[in-house]
C-alpha cells in the first residue's frame, strides 16, 4: 500500500471583492454590492505617508489608514474591513497600472 501526504493550503483570509481606479488626484474603490467611494487625493497622500487615518465618502461613512507594517491600504467601511496592497494603490496613482485589486477581509 502507498502512502501519501496531502497538503491543505491555509486560507488566505482575504477575498476579491472590488478594483479601484484613479480619477484624477482621487482613487475610486468600487466594492461589489455596497458601492462607490471616493478618496481624494489629500487625503489618500496623507494616508500613504503615514501620516495618520482619513475619511472615505461614499454610500455608508469609512475610514481608511495603513497597515502596521505600511505594506497594506486598510479601508474599513459600514463595519467591515477591505484591504489593498501598497504597490498597488501607488501603481495606479502614478498611472502604472489602470486598476488595482480590493480584498474583504475575512
Amino acid at each position: 500500500m502507498a502512502l501519501f501526504v496531502e497538503k491543505i493550503k491555509a486560507d488566505s483570509g482575504f477575498e476579491l471583492c472590488g478594483r479601484m481606479i484613479r480619477d484624477g488626484d482621487s482613487l475610486l474603490v468600487f466594492i461589489d454590492e455596497v458601492g462607490r467611494f471616493t478618496i481624494p487625493g489629500v487625503v489618500l497622500t496623507s494616508v500613504l505617508l503615514g501620516l495618520g487615518t482619513g475619511l472615505i465618502s461614499g454610500p455608508v461613512e469609512g475610514v481608511v489608514r495603513l497597515s502596521e507594517s505600511g505594506k497594506g491600504f486598510y479601508m474599513d467601511i459600514g463595519g467591515v474591513s477591505y484591504a489593498s496592497p501598497v504597490e498597488r494603490v501607488r501603481a495606479v496613482m502614478r498611472g502604472d497600472q489602470r486598476k488595482g485589486p480590493v480584498s474583504r477581509v475575512r
